[in-house]
């Protein structure tokens, strides 16, 4: 059945009793109305019995959790996604155990936020369930958490503050990992490993073109840029891991406001990471390289999986993350008929730590969808969108509070 009907619940957060579930439902504890209707969904009703009471413990002024028992049989599923307004699910890898939940999310016309980085399979999604999702009103907002949520919002307020300021769009994008200190947790690693597991080299091609998700194809040309540089705003520059999956998002959000106009029709976009020396930006350059390499041979993987696997569940422990931070610089040039265009100068920073950042996003993605009607998203109505598509002065507020503050200016 896929007919509309009274949801009992406001939100679900599905894997609540993993490493970022049990975050993310910090998260909503702290972060969203006391009166929300919300339950945490996993396979073990011991251990969401237990975390059930301990929330219900501390928060004792909340609506009461409840739990939700759940596996990923396509009945569970439907079950699941039939019972909630939107969903947040931490259950990874997702390419391995995702699939039919967000098919049931879109059947269901159910919302949805996760905190995947495998593009690869949003690629897929995208071409599976994004028509379903729309035709259900069922928004969908993957890639929603460190990959790639601040980088998408922090694209978004260059854009709006040129636009604002300047009446122009955007020709160039820098964004940098200015400061980052962290650990992985096991779910993060078996992802990567994951992701090289499931999807083909073709497939990997494809969903590597820096368009492949946007709905406006070709996209604007892209020219080739040094993997070394220094920039006068952020510094010397190098190679990052995440390049790929966070503008495959960005192109995403651009393609999807007014068709490219709002961003620019020539709009450029390029993530690097900050370092100290053009020594360092060598060495890390030849580590990003080693990074991606290692996943695409089976006994490369095996050996990672046994030299470097934190453990399944285990993540930085609670002392450990209070001494981690992330923070990004970005600079946008505008789209001016000059030969000095003007700038626009932003930092994205998190006082949190990365995984706590995840969970923040997720929620408050998820604060947007069901109480803000004032979003792109909500005027599209459905399908899979982005975190950008949900931008507005509320969801900046609600970010900082928590302590993800992002600040755009002119320069």
């Amino acid at each position: 059945m896929t007919e509309r009907r009274p949801r009992k619940f406001d939100l679900v957060v599905f894997g609540a009793t993993g490493y970022t579930g049990k975050l993310t439902s910090e998260q909503v504890l702290q972060g969203t109305p006391s009166t929300l209707k919300w339950a945490i969904a996993g396979r073990s009703p011991q251990k969401l019995e237990l975390l059930a009471q301990d929330y219900n413990r501390r928060f004792p002024d909340r609506t009461p959790v409840q739990t939700f028992i759940a596996d990923l049989t396509e009945f569970s599923l439907e079950q699941l996604a039939s019972s909630t307004r939107l969903l947040i699910s931490t259950v990874g890898p997702y390419i391995k155990y995702g699939t039919g939940v967000i098919e049931a999310c879109a059947v269901y016309g159910t919302h949805y936020v996760d905190c995947t980085g495998e593009f690869p399979w949003v690629y897929d999604m995208i071409k599976r369930c994004h028509k379903t999702a729309k035709n259900r009103k069922a928004i969908i907002i993957p890639q929603c958490g460190f990959e790639s949520a601040p980088l998408d919002l922090g694209t978004y307020a260059l854009v709006k503050c040129i636009r604002d300021e300047l009446g122009c769009g955007v020709s160039d994008v820098t964004f940098a990992v200015h400061d980052l200190k962290g650990n992985v947790s096991g779910g993060t690693f078996e992802t990567t490993m994951t992701v090289f597991e499931h999807a083909t080299l073709q497939e990997l091609h494809e969903s590597s073109a820096f368009d492949a998700l946007s709905p406006v194809k070709p996209g604007p040309e892209q020219p080739f840029r040094s993997p070394v540089i220094r920039d006068e705003h952020l510094g010397i520059l190098t190679s990052w891991v995440n390049n790929t999956g966070d503008r495959s998002i960005v192109f995403r959000s651009w393609g999807l406001m007014d068709e490219g106009n709002y961003y620019g029709k020539d709009f450029t976009w390029k993530e690097y990471q900050r370092v100290s020396n053009w020594v360092s930006a060598i060495i890390w350059f030849i580590i990003m390289k080693v990074i991606i390499i290692v996943p695409l041979f089976a006994p490369l993987r095996w050996l990672a999986r046994k030299l470097f696997h934190p453990g399944e569940g285990q993540g930085p422990t609670d002392e450990a993350r209070r001494g981690h931070r992330v923070e990004w610089r970005g600079v946008a040039i505008a789209d001016e008929d000059s030969e000095n265009p003007r700038k626009a100068f932003v930092t994205v920073q998190s006082t949190i730590d990365p995984y706590s950042l995840t969970a923040l996003c997720m929620v408050q993605a998820a604060n947007s969808i069901l109480h803000n009607t004032d979003t792109l998203a909500a005027q599209l109505g459905g399908g899979i969108l982005t975190p950008a598509t949900l931008a507005s002065p509320e969801l900046f507020r609600l970010l900082d509070r928590a302590g993800l503050k992002i600040e755009a200016k002119i320069i």
